[in-house]
């Protein structure tokens, strides 16, 4: 029933936004009364932290597959899968009905902050192991920042690839990965 609820959210949530979703609305959708929603979720804000938060552990998913994949072979076989990865974070997203909501309500709905940190933080420390032993001689401090700053203009590189129609979501991956890559080999 829980998934149900979720199902039901993400639809609606891509229909009429964050701030006019109820959660009479994901109920009915749901073909469930009121009470049987909050035996659930505590409210729609309860609702949007679980979808935000399989929404992030599906795109972590991802990255990790990514590092564990390209890592052992290599500085240079990681940053080239590193276009791959990026597309298929932003097609995996794309298949999530409300997916763009989510991922503005992450950004904008202050109970939901924690998640998308929390998400951050796990994957910059992912990362940041497996590149340590690809780049020595950088400080560790240089590349955790450059690497959080590199997760969230990801996040971002995502949203906007789904967000604007006008962008290509290979030019924004493409654009991404040079940037990520320079970041990583000028280590001045």
């Amino acid at each position: 029933m829980r998934l149900r609820l979720m199902q039901a959210g993400a639809e609606l949530l891509g229909e009429v936004g964050i701030e006019r979703i109820s959660t009479n609305q994901v109920a009915s959708r749901a073909g469930v009364t009121p009470p049987i929603f909050y035996r659930h979720f505590k409210d729609k804000y309860d609702l949007l932290a679980a979808l935000g938060g399989a929404l992030m552990e599906s795109q972590n998913d991802i990255l990790y597959e990514w590092l564990e994949r390209s890592a052992p072979a290599g500085f240079d076989e990681l940053m080239q899968n590193h276009y791959q990865f990026l597309l298929s974070t932003i097609e995996a997203t794309a298949a999530v009905p409300g997916a763009v909501w989510i991922m503005r309500a992450l950004r904008a709905v202050p109970s939901m902050t924690a998640i998308r940190l929390a998400s951050h933080e796990a994957v910059t420390e992912r990362i940041c192991r497996a590149l340590m032993p690809l780049v020595p001689e950088m400080d560790p401090a240089e590349l955790r920042l450059r690497t959080r700053i590199a997760v969230d203009a990801g996040y971002a590189a995502v949203e906007m690839a789904l967000d604007d129609p006008s962008m290509s979501p290979e030019a924004v991956c493409h654009a991404l990965t040079q940037m990520w890559m320079g970041g990583l080999r000028h280590r001045g």
